[in-house]
């Protein structure tokens, strides 16, 4: 079934980022995750490597998530969209088309938790109209046992304070620790 999927978003042509990405990107990790984090888009950089988490961006993430002694074996990576806009303006219409595919990634993994990455993740899977910084941390269901957990996006933790980035270890620490059980 992966590689269904894999191979739909290899010659999807639904919209127009279609025509300005180089590779579209499905995502990295474990498909098994019970983790699942989902991100806004694909960088330049990532699209020229077709590789997620690879740009400047990606790599303090990943960095942050091993330091918050988090478990990256039980974690799977996306994106709202799977290819770049190389540096454009992500069109709702693109985030719209590629929602199949995330749907898609969704079923097959069938994670715990979805941790949504920054405004636009969050705000595709939970319409509450609070602050988004107010929305870091809690848990809001989606489908079934599916739990939705909101955390800073990846630009904000490189400016955010030390307490905001003790409460997203925090976050993190107990979403391993429930999936363990």
């Amino acid at each position: 079934m992966w590689n269904d999927l894999e191979m739909e978003i290899e010659i999807c042509s639904k919209c127009a980022l279609e025509r300005v990405r180089k590779n579209p990107v499905a995502g990295k990790g474990n498909k098994e995750a019970k983790i699942l984090f989902v991100m806004d888009s694909i960088s330049t950089e990532e699209d020229n490597r077709n590789e997620l988490l690879t740009d400047k961006n990606g790599e303090y993430f990943m960095k942050f998530l091993e330091y918050a002694k988090l478990n990256l074996e039980k974690c799977y990576f996306t994106t709202l969209t799977k290819c770049s806009s190389r540096g454009e303006i992500i069109e709702k219409n693109s985030i719209s088309k590629c929602r199949d595919f995330l749907t898609g990634q969704i079923a097959l993994l069938n994670p715990s938790y979805i941790v949504t990455v920054g405004e636009n993740p969050t705000r595709s899977f939970i319409k509450e109209k609070e602050d988004i910084k107010e929305m870091v941390g809690n848990s809001y269901r989606y489908i079934g046992d599916m739990w939705i957990v909101p955390v800073f996006d990846i630009p904000y933790l490189f400016k955010a304070t030390d307490k905001e980035k003790w409460k997203l270890i925090k976050i993190l620490t107990k979403l391993e620790k429930s999936v363990e059980l």
